[in-house]
């Protein structure tokens, strides 16, 4: 019944039209909220007419034939709008999903690392800083050597400077 070449042109266009990935609501990294939407249902009712019927009376002129009327109800159908509730996972704030994965998002680049939880770097040995970009093998030999100065802190807390050598000599003359 289905070509060869139809049926995978048709699961491709059904996949990308619809979200193939679902997350999974037990991964700590997965959010969920109520989200509510409307469905439109066929719903019946009590419909009200008016029921006529006939009784016997003591009018000569309608040959002792009275009418009557009485409110009957019949059951009829109409469509309405109902409210329904679902439970919607989605990733929480700071990750961002990736096929099922909610993944963290680090607002900087890790360089020389991998973004291991929400704007934090886990850098690659070697490397250092919030965005693994300084090379700490250049400080480490400093140390080891002897040779690293007093650092000078700069505005920010993540900033240090090493004096220069004519800073150090106006320093310490």
């Amino acid at each position: 019944m289905w070509s060869s070449v139809a049926l995978p042109a048709l699961l491709l266009v059904l996949g990308s039209t619809y979200n193939v990935w679902s997350l999974n609501p037990d991964d700590p990294n997965v959010c969920s909220h109520w989200e509510s939407y409307a469905v439109t249902v066929q719903e019946s009712y009590a419909h009200p007419f008016d029921q006529i019927y006939y009784t016997r009376c003591t009018d000569i002129l309608n040959w002792f034939k009275c009418t009557r009327h009485r409110i009957s109800y019949k059951t009829a159908y109409r469509r309405g709008v109902r409210t329904m509730y679902r439970r919607r996972s989605q990733c929480c704030p700071g990750y961002f999903e990736s096929g099922d994965l909610c993944v963290p998002l680090c607002t900087e680049e890790c360089v020389h690392g991998r973004c291991v939880s929400p704007d934090t770097c886990q850098c690659e040995p070697g490397w250092g800083g919030l965005d693994c970009s300084s090379d700490q093998s250049a400080r480490a030999t400093a140390i080891l050597n002897g040779t690293q100065h007093r650092p000078i802190y700069g505005a920010s807390r993540d900033t240090v400077l090493f004096p220069s050598e004519s800073q150090l000599s106006s320093l310490y003359g």
